[in-house]
């Protein structure tokens, strides 16, 4: 609930002066790296990672032990020893230097799949604002195609009235307002979906969820002025591509480890004794634990090592191939929403509106007939949904692209 204090605190100013909350993006994504699950449970595994090495230096506890021999109260004693041992067995050093750089290293691509993550929730929340703009400008769309079929519809009843037209026009009319009706309820469908996919996304609590909240219509864009080569020469750069390098890097050290285990393990024990008075000596012994069990423990664990060595270097070709096909697809998309975009703002869009203008007077004048008219407002209604959907197309790729180019991109 406190991560959610900047939002709430925005939206309680907002009312307080008597305006509605306008969510913007940026507080979107801040809200949502704040209380996104799987990013903060990578936070505290890497927090676990960055601790392990604690766990895995190959110094065991200490054993402290007391021995006494030559106890019987009823028998003359010869003689009577007693004694005090330490013991602390620890790996060979090799083995122990080769465990912790595979933690370090496994830590290290941890703190990168995070970094990718927080790049793969920009960009999902960044898309899903973007969906709904796109559903808003579907609703004032459909609401326009609604407005364009109630006048369509009072031009064919003049008609129809005077006696120019006939009732099948007057019929198809009627279908036409229908049609923009069924338009509107599905713009408003999807726009609800919409809304609530990212309230979800950024954490926002069901209470919390109110139609007063309203979407900064504002987006901004800056250029992607960047050749494909030059998006897919940033492809080692990704931090996907960097975790699973460091993976590769953990799983070699950890074969060295498992290599490694064929040297012995040491142990040392300091004694203190006594044989009786005025015979206090002390011992010490060290011993090495010999690895006879070779073909059981010491080779399973070397198999396993170089198959988990095998297993990631498949993960690596595998992370290269997804993001390299994600930047191809990206980068394509983006150029070709741009170019319909251009074009749309240069002849389209004033070519297509002043067509259903002219259109509408010369059905009500009865120089042409109800199919033209009709074909004409299609044309500027398609143009119209193409643009917004090459709009929407532009700045959901631009989003994609953010993650590989680490720009913000759309603000």
């Amino acid at each position: 609930m406190l991560k959610l204090l900047p939002i709430l605190l925005v939206f309680c100013a907002a009312v307080a002066y008597g305006q509605n909350p306008v969510l913007s993006i940026q507080q979107a994504v801040d809200s949502a790296l704040l209380n996104n699950p799987d990013l903060n449970q990578a936070k505290a595994l890497l927090s676990q990672k960055e601790n392990e090495w604690r766990t895995l230096t190959g110094i065991e506890a200490p054993e402290i032990s007391y021995f006494e021999e030559g106890m019987n109260s009823r028998a003359a004693k010869p003689f009577e020893e007693r004694r005090w041992t330490i013991s602390q067995s620890v790996d060979f050093p090799l083995t122990t230097i080769y465990r912790l750089k595979a933690v370090k290293q496994e830590a290290k691509a941890l703190s990168f799949r995070i970094k990718a993550l927080e790049n793969e929730i920009k960009s999902q929340v960044k898309s899903r604002y973007i969906e709904v703009l796109y559903a808003l400008h579907l609703q004032a769309l459909g609401k326009q195609q609604s407005k364009l079929a109630e006048e369509l519809y009072k031009a064919a009843y003049a008609r129809f009235e005077t006696g120019m037209g006939n009732g099948m026009e007057l019929l198809n009319a009627e279908l036409q307002v229908s049609e923009a009706q069924n338009v509107v309820s599905e713009s408003n469908r999807l726009l609800h979906q919409a809304r609530y996919s990212l309230f979800y996304l950024i954490g926002l609590e069901i209470a919390e969820i109110s139609y007063d909240i309203h979407f900064s219509d504002t987006l901004n864009s800056r250029v992607v002025d960047i050749s494909q080569i030059q998006a897919l020469a940033v492809l080692q750069e990704q931090p996907s591509y960097l975790a699973a390098l460091y993976d590769y890097q953990a799983s070699e050290n950890k074969l060295k480890e498992a290599k490694s285990n064929i040297l012995p393990d040491i142990r040392f024990n300091l004694y203190k004794q006594n044989y009786g008075d005025g015979f206090n000596f002390n011992g010490f012994e060290v011993g090495l634990s010999i690895p006879i069990w070779l073909p059981f423990e010491q080779k399973g664990k070397i198999r396993m090592a170089e198959a988990r060595q095998t297993e990631v270097e498949w993960q690596q070709k595998a992370i290269e191939l997804d993001m390299k096909q994600q930047i191809e697809h990206a980068w394509h998309s983006y150029e070709s929403s741009k170019q319909i975009i251009d074009r749309y703002n240069e002849t389209m869009s004033g070519k297509s509106q002043k067509l259903q203008q002219l259109s509408l007077k010369a059905y009500q004048l009865g120089e042409i007939d109800l199919l033209n008219l009709l074909n004409a407002q299609q044309t500027y209604l398609f143009n119209q949904k193409r643009y917004l959907l090459s709009l929407r197309d532009y700045y959901l790729q631009l989003a994609q692209l953010e993650k590989f180019l680490d720009q913000e991109l759309v603000y």
